[in-house]
């Protein structure tokens, strides 16, 4: 074992985990693409078939095919794009409308959805103009809760990354630094040259 060597096995190995990174991020990448596909073909057929589809049923239908609400959302915007048949043209719009509405709280829980969609409803019936600004205070108290929560998970995320980095890093030095011990010195190399010959002289003239 030389240092030359250890040295490719390092590059060969940091090279082959970014291009193992590369690959798997491509493939996510092209089979959320595959599952928007098919989700937009599956929403295709239930309004053909007159099937009246919600906000709510366009994210359960997207887990279905293993995709977020975001991307669900997405797939329904490019249905809403590329249809020219008026009827589906008709209740797409109608859907969008909804997503459009539940997009205002993306960035909040989950289980407040339901309950901040229906308040707007409500909002949207009451005839007090006061009642047009009553989720201000609820949504900026919540969207404050989110990005601390989306703060802490940065950090648990980094966290880890560098403890995994760590980790490799010390297998692959601790790997160099013993193939430099067991590469030979000069002084290692002359005194087995040496030995070769005086093991020959000893042994006289080769063929005698």
């Amino acid at each position: 074992m030389t240092v030359g060597w250890s040295t490719t096995f390092m590059i060969a190995f940091y090279s082959l985990t970014i291009v193992t990174a590369i690959v798997y991020l491509s493939l996510m990448t092209f089979q959320r693409r595959v599952n928007m596909k098919k989700m937009m073909e599956n929403v295709s057929g239930k309004l053909a078939a007159h099937v009246t589809l919600s906000a709510k049923d366009v994210v359960n239908l997207g887990r279905g095919f293993g995709l977020s609400p975001k991307s669900s959302g997405d797939a329904i915007y490019r249905l809403y794009a590329g249809t020219h048949d008026p009827i589906s043209f008709d209740a797409l719009k109608v859907l969008v409308s909804e997503i459009e509405k539940e997009e205002a709280f993306d960035e909040l829980p989950d289980e407040v959805k339901p309950s901040l969609s229906r308040i707007v409803k409500l909002v949207d019936n009451s005839n007090d103009p006061s009642d047009k600004h009553i989720l201000l205070p609820i949504t900026t108290t919540l969207l404050k809760y989110v990005e601390l929560k989306a703060e802490q998970e940065k950090v648990k995320k980094q966290t880890y990354r560098a403890y995994v980095i760590t980790v490799i890093s010390f297998v692959v030095g601790a790997s160099s630094f013993y193939l430099t011990l067991k590469t030979p010195s000069q002084d290692d190399i002359k005194k087995a040259i040496q030995e070769v010959l005086i093991e020959r002289s000893a042994n006289g003239p080769v063929g005698k």
